[in-house]
């Protein structure tokens, strides 16, 4: 059989692929499928021709049972996850292999209830993880490295060596450093990652080559900045079988039924235990159907309902005193003069500025907050007699003998909440006044009050004051870091890494801080010595200094808002919300160093590796006008081909989830390691991640080398030795291309949550429990050291049973922020905002969900997948809505705003409210008539506040704190088609989709 780009007798050639047929291939492709045979031919052209034309001898069957035999025969059964999905429950599934393919997946259930009385974790997966053979031998898997012919976007591809592939990337990649900077080569992290040796591989040769480390966490909207703002930390909650210990439900902003599949029965479970379980959702959600309470709220006015909800808990004396005057912001004092916080700076010269004050009854004087930044004498949240009031108005006198009137938070928020009653709110929410008191009253009553408001929380202009909002109710009531109680924003436990260092073990160590900052390190070591900070707090403290300092790091909304072209629609659409224009708070960012900004002179390579940058982003279009005619160098990395493929120079085809060695990465909902064992070997030329960027770090170390490359800058921050990037990256010879499983263990032994779990054992068990959430670092920050494995996992206890201070401004949970931004802005307390109208004042809001029927674009053009839905993007609306703009349920419409106009089907659905234009995401651009989708006319605004920086909480920091793009806000006009624009839509869809 040839292989694609070659003639019958080897030779290179060229090919094309456009996508009527691509479309062509993928049918013959799906039905090699279900035939049984091992679909690789759908980039063989020849063989596609044979195998549609030919004579087939199959092995001849002699009944119906053999062929049923047949099929429930295999060689053996390897334990596998889908661990390099962004995809936030984990599953342990059977691979059972036959002649070198896996040939069926399977659930297992091997998991145990944490404690007594509480249901288990089985069954754990989903009818895509059921599936995903479909996808590895399916029509879209790249399986030979290609390289470009013709212009970018063309589909003109012929095949190329891996030799010759890896070493003309390292020659373009040397002379990129060379020319404008290791900074000048990017990789974009991209949401689809695991924590083994691929992932790690990829982020240790960019991390040593001193290339820009893009976070997108904010920028696919799924950071919780509501969360940073409150607690200092977004990513706070323990396992999902928490939820089954709530009387009081909330699933605000999230769709466990279609999202987490594996773990939505603890809902419902808990709903048959005697909760109530009820969600806030503008439409009627697959979650939404089995609630005891369905709030159809307006879009864009969570917070309103929130603001209500904490103003009845308060007004009906149900609030938690004594938790809210030692845990949360209400007691701290703040200057009506100014309206920041009283500090010791105020009251005498030379005082610390960071330490805030409350009032002392007994003393009738202001006294430092008990957990306070700077409180020497009381580092802990413990109050003691102290009964500091959260209303009130005193007057102080200042260093300088003046005096000015001083109020607790309490006294503003109090005064914040007076106007939203539920009549008030029942006009900006769209609810019935019965609902909104019934839910209020609800939260008010409950014991045990929990929220779930995971990442699709996040992707409104305000969100952050939704989440705030939200966070307030649960807070009043004393409920977070509460068993069975709080917020539920995605927690995750720490695993092991390779982190950049040259070598393994102590030396490796002591090689690693000789590159940072001692003098903090020391700095910390002494205050933990002296009592003053935690261990956790050392460690989270360190690990953001280390992030900063030895790595290029940035975030990936302000690289898209200097290199896209996007900074001119950005201003249009949110002239008029802030004071000044978004690019004025950004270029004021810069200047501070709140926020980096990498490159720092151009964009000049992009590699990719777990992502679908041109797919992901809004207004893509801009990135391909813009930012990529200045790459000298595009590299796809990936199993599938994507939108992004199409416009690369090079197509590297990673192995599939079944085919390499893996760990899952730890999300808190369910405690347990999950492996990824190499089941089978890769499809085609196929590589995994690990062996892919070995290789290239040999080939840069050769090219560097024999040039004779200097030592350069990394950035600014460190020396970038590329002729040396090869044996650094192997540690110095360690571990080789194919040592994945050595690498695995050598991860597994870097945690203490993994101390004592082998690759050996995890080949037979495929999951095993953590041995604790270990310490906080970047995503984890579960905050709670005496969990060792045993019971119901939970977050935050550090803080309210330890007495330890949260990480924020104040010490405390945060409801008042004090940064000179957010008072200009009026946003120092959580208030609601109406949400903006981008992209014109259009009659309909375009919401988006994560779809049931694909985890981003990896299922979206999966033939069984598409069985299972329209098999092509749609746009669903009330059918009053459609019927009133003259749009027929299967129609095509014209969907446009003054960002432009993109074709979709209309599918009618009573879920959805009236005024929403809502679709499921992730469908790629190409296919959409003229490769078009609905980011095409989405801007993703940027809130300016999120720039600001360096004051507690509200500082750069990978995955914590940092700018993010919102699409929920945009709006847009829907009409039938212009029967003109038809013969477009035929010519982009292919033959046979017709409208």
């Amino acid at each position: 059989m040839a292989s694609p780009g070659s003639s019958a007798d080897g030779r290179s050639a060229h090919w094309h692929l456009d996508r009527r047929r691509f479309l062509k291939l993928s049918g013959l492709a799906a039905a090699a499928t279900a035939a049984g045979s091992l679909p690789l031919f759908h980039f063989r052209e020849e063989a596609v021709a044979s195998a549609a034309t030919g004579a087939r001898n199959p092995a001849k069957l002699g009944n119906w049972q053999d062929l049923y035999r047949q099929r429930w025969s295999w060689d053996h059964v390897a334990k596998g996850t889908h661990g390099w999905l962004n995809c936030r429950s984990a599953c342990n599934f059977d691979l059972y292999v036959k002649d070198g393919i896996v040939v069926r997946e399977e659930q297992t259930a091997n998991y145990e209830a944490s404690e007594p009385g509480v249901p288990d974790f089985n069954p754990r997966g989903c009818q895509k993880g059921a599936c995903y053979t479909e996808v590895m031998y399916g029509p879209g898997r790249l399986s030979v490295p290609l390289k470009r012919v013709g212009p970018r976007g063309g589909g003109g591809w012929e095949q190329i060596s891996w030799d010759d592939a890896l070493a003309e990337i390292a020659e373009k990649l040397v002379t990129i450093a060379e020319k404008d900077g290791t900074d000048s080569i990017i990789h974009d992290l991209g949401p689809h990652f695991d924590q083994g040796p691929t992932t790690a591989g990829r982020v240790r040769f960019f991390g040593l080559a001193g290339a820009t480390l893009s976070d997108d966490w904010a920028e696919i909207g799924d950071l919780n900045l509501g969360a940073t703002l409150t607690f200092g930390l977004p990513h706070v909650g323990g396992g999902s079988d928490e939820w089954f210990l709530s009387d009081y439900l909330v699933v605000w902003m999230m769709n466990p039924a279609v999202t987490q599949i594996a773990d939505a029965h603890f809902l419902f479970e808990a709903k048959y235990n005697g909760s109530e379980l009820v969600v806030v959702d503008p439409q009627y959600s697959a979650t939404a159907v089995h609630a005891d309470q369905w709030v159809p709220i307006r879009p864009g006015t969570d917070a309103a309902l929130a603001l209500a909800t904490a103003r009845h808990i308060w007004e009906t004396g149900r609030i938690d005193l004594d938790y809210v005057r030692e845990q949360t912001d209400l007691p701290i004092l703040v200057r009506l003069d100014t309206g920041r916080f009283l500090n010791e700076a105020d009251l005498r010269e030379g005082g610390e500025k960071a330490l805030v004050y409350v009032w002392d009854p007994a003393a009738g004087a202001p006294v430092p907050a008990p957990g306070a930044t700077g409180n020497v004498e009381q580092p802990r949240l413990d109050l003691g007699g102290l009964e500091p009031p959260i209303e009130g108005r005193f007057t102080v006198t200042l260093h300088d003998g003046s005096e000015t009137a001083v109020v607790p938070v309490g006294s503003l928020l109090r005064e914040h909440l007076e106007p939203w009653t539920f009549e008030e709110t029942a006009k900006v929410t769209g609810l019935a006044v019965e609902q909104i008191e019934q839910f209020a009253e609800g939260f008010a009553r409950a014991k045990r009050p929990m929220v779930l408001s995971s990442w699709g929380s996040n992707r409104f202009f305000h969100s952050d004051q939704m989440n705030r909002a939200k966070i307030l109710c649960l807070s009043l009531k004393g409920a977070v870091g509460r068993k069975g109680s709080g917020y539920h924003s995605t927690g995750w436990i720490e695993t092991g890494s390779l982190g950049i260092g040259d070598r393994t073990g102590l030396r490796g160590r002591l090689e690693l801080f000789m590159n940072i900052d001692l003098g903090r390190l020391f700095d910390l070591a002494v205050e933990r010595v002296r009592g003053r900070i935690s261990a956790q707090r050392m460690m989270w403290e360190f690990a953001g200094e280390m992030g900063e300092e030895l790595a290029c790091l940035t975030n990936a909304a302000s690289l898209n808002l200097g290199y896209q072209g996007i900074a001119e629609d950005l201003d249009r659409e949110q002239a008029g919300l802030y004071p000044r224009p978004l690019t004025e708070y950004d270029r004021e960012a810069r200047e501070k160093g709140w926020m980096p900004r990498f490159p720092t002179k151009a964009a000049r390579a992009w590699v990719t590796g777990g992502n679908n940058v041109l797919r992901r982003s809004n207004l893509p279009q801009r990135s391909l006008e813009h930012l990529w005619p200045g790459l000298d160098l595009v590299v796809d990395v990936n199993p599938k081909f994507t939108f992004t493929g199409m416009h690369a120079d090079y197509l590297l085809p990673a192995a599939g989830y079944y085919e390499k060695r893996g760990i899952k990465y730890a999300v808190a909902y369910i405690p347990y390691l999950h492996y990824c064992d190499a089941a089978v070997p890769p499809v085609g030329d196929s590589k995994d991640e690990w062996e892919i960027f070995w290789r290239l770090a040999q080939e840069v170390q050769r090219v560097a080398r024999e040039r004779g490359t200097p030592v350069l800058d990394g950035c600014g921050k460190f020396p970038i030795d590329l002729s040396t990037i090869g044996d650094r990256f192997s540690f110095h010879g360690k571990f080789g291309p194919e040592d994945t499983r050595e690498v695995t263990q050598y991860i597994l032994d870097a945690a203490s949550t993994t101390k004592g779990m082998t690759v050996e054992s995890l080949e037979k068990t495929g999951v095993e429990k953590f041995k604790g959430a270990g310490g906080p670092s970047g995503q984890p920050q579960m905050f709670n050291e005496d969990w060792k494995g045993e019971g119901v996992l939970r977050g935050l206890t550090h803080f309210t049973e330890k007495k330890w201070p949260w990480p924020t401004r104040t010490g405390r949970q945060q409801f008042y922020i004090d940064h000179p931004w957010f008072l200009e802005a009026g946003e120092a307390l959580p208030t609601h905002i109406e949400s903006p109208k981008v992209g014109g004042d259009l009659p309909f809001q375009l919401i988006s969900c994560h779809a049931r029927w694909s985890i981003h674009s990896i299922w979206r053009d999966d033939p069984m997948m598409l069985r299972l839905q329209r098999g092509e993007p749609a746009l669903y609306l009330n059918p009053r809505d459609a019927e009133r703009v003259g749009v027929a349920d299967g129609d095509w419409a014209e969907v446009e705003n003054r960002i432009g106009q993109v074709f979709m089907r209309v599918k009618y659905s009573t879920m959805v409210r009236p005024g929403v234009a809502y679709y499921f995401h992730a469908w790629e651009p190409h296919q959409f008539p003229n490769h078009e989708s609905y980011k095409f006319v989405t801007p993703g605004l940027m809130n300016p506040l999120h720039f600001a920086g360096k004051e507690g909480q509200l500082r750069w920091r990978f995955g914590v704190w940092e700018p993010g793009t919102q699409v929920q806000d945009t709006r847009v006009s829907i009409r039938p088609r212009d029967p003109d624009a038809d013969d477009a839509i035929r010519a982009s869809t292919g033959a046979g989709q017709e409208a």
